[in-house]
């Protein structure tokens, strides 16, 4: 009786423990599409953007956890296309966990993974936790992508 309760429990923390894939498809999907190639001109793709920044080192990690916590407000450039819209930020509906979950995904979804650096070790909850605390705006995190030298 107690390893059925055990097994039990173990499998309901599974069930709610929502995958990245399904988060984007809940939260991203809508703009960055199902394909993660966006919409030219109104939504960035993900596609190969995406492990540019994870090539990047801690910087371009943070980063892509701060997109995705804070928002971005400003002009870019991805995928040879200029976007000026505004990324809403997802961190007061999502957890750490939601959060590290679909980075792993758009990092490594659609071959962004061949792209990946051999020692890339894949987004944390508790690196997104530690993150979270800087409360940044939508406009400082436009400037890191500008400092990456985005441009």
């Amino acid at each position: 009786m107690r390893r059925a309760l055990i097994f039990m429990v173990a499998l309901g923390a599974v069930a709610f423990a929502a995958s990245g894939q399904q988060v984007y498809q809940q939260y991203c999907a809508a703009c960055h599409q199902t394909n993660g190639k966006g919409l030219t001109g109104a939504f960035p793709p993900l596609v190969e953007e995406a492990p540019e920044y994870a090539a990047k080192g801690e910087k371009g990690i943070d980063f892509l956890i701060h997109v995705v916590l804070f928002g971005l407000q400003g002009q870019i450039t991805a995928g040879g296309a200029t976007y000026n819209g505004i990324m809403p930020p997802f961190g007061p509906q999502l957890s750490d966990e939601q959060i590290a979950a679909v980075l792993d995904y758009i990092t490594k979804a659609w071959g962004n993974d061949e792209r990946l650096p051999k020692d890339f070790k894949g987004f944390k909850a508790e690196d997104v936790a530690r993150e979270r605390k800087k409360s940044l705006t939508p406009q400082q995190v436009y400037a890191e992508w500008k400092a990456l030298g985005s441009e």
